[in-house]
């Protein structure tokens, strides 16, 4: 099984859709086969990949609703290469109330992509919902580690204890998963609250590491627009660049049974 990276934060606005898309398009530049799962039922990332919410035929819903659909069958092709997606849909937000009567509904994500052996990708990569639900359990596990993209705010830092809280608990079903480390989004070079936010991050959580500041820039939302990555819209960027740096940390922490 390769490893299963969420980008996890239950405050909205922290930047995952665009850091799992980002990071997902620097690994399949350094040649890795990636899949993106999108189980947030904005369809974020499925829209920002270009993809037709309306003109999908399955996406992440139906796999959760039907045991017996095969993962590789909700699998799109994105238009950057080497990256795959499994698309979202609104009709995920009903999710939470179908699987509230089903069994072991925390491990349906699990399950799913545990019975899709083998699946051809290095990675997989999944973009998380702006909320603690059946949904994020199931993200939590399912994952091998967690990304944490956090914004330069001080909301973002008062809603971190409840997130640990959640993964302590969580622990006990998935005793593998572990928190790669936060990853500063939106950041303004020379932002007074950003330095002091990172400051506190470091004091308040002195064994998880800060992984490379992604830099605020309006670059960003443009290559969303162009449904695309930073990297294939601006590649010698610092916004690039700081991605690729992740997707590197990122490879040395976790590894790919293709590569390792």
């Amino acid at each position: 099984m390769p490893p299963i990276v969420a980008f996890f934060n239950q405050k909205g606005g922290t930047a995952k859709t665009t850091s799992t898309l980002n990071v997902g398009a620097a690994l399949a530049e350094r040649g890795r086969r990636v899949l993106a799962i999108d189980l947030d039922p904005q369809a974020s990332l499925t829209m920002a990949l270009g993809i037709d919410v309306g003109a999908l035929d399955l996406s992440i819903y139906d796999l959760l609703s039907d045991e017996e659909l095969p993962v590789a069958e909700a699998i799109l092709a994105s238009r950057i290469e080497g990256l795959d997606l499994i698309p979202s849909h609104p009709d995920l937000a009903a999710a939470e109330l179908e699987l509230l009567n089903v069994l072991e509904r925390e491990r349906r994500l699990s399950d799913k992509l545990g019975a899709a052996q083998p699946l051809p990708y290095d990675y997989v990569l999944i973009d998380s919902p702006p909320a603690l639900n059946i949904l994020s359990i199931n993200i939590l596990v399912a994952a091998d580690a967690l990304v944490i993209p956090i914004e330069p705010h001080p909301l973002s830092l008062m809603v971190l204890r409840r997130l640990f809280d959640t993964i302590g608990r969580i622990r006990r079903l998935n005793p593998k998963l572990e928190v790669i480390g936060f990853l500063p989004t939106k950041v303004h070079h020379s932002s007074r609250l950003a330095a002091d936010m990172i400051d506190t991050l470091r004091e308040q959580f002195p064994e998880l590491p800060l992984l490379p500041i992604i830099p605020l820039s309006v670059k960003g939302a443009e290559s969303i627009a162009e449904h695309t990555s930073i990297l294939q819209y601006m590649p010698r960027s610092p916004l690039s660049a700081a991605y690729r740096e992740v997707a590197s940390i990122l490879e040395a922490r976790v590894g790919s049974p293709a590569h390792v």
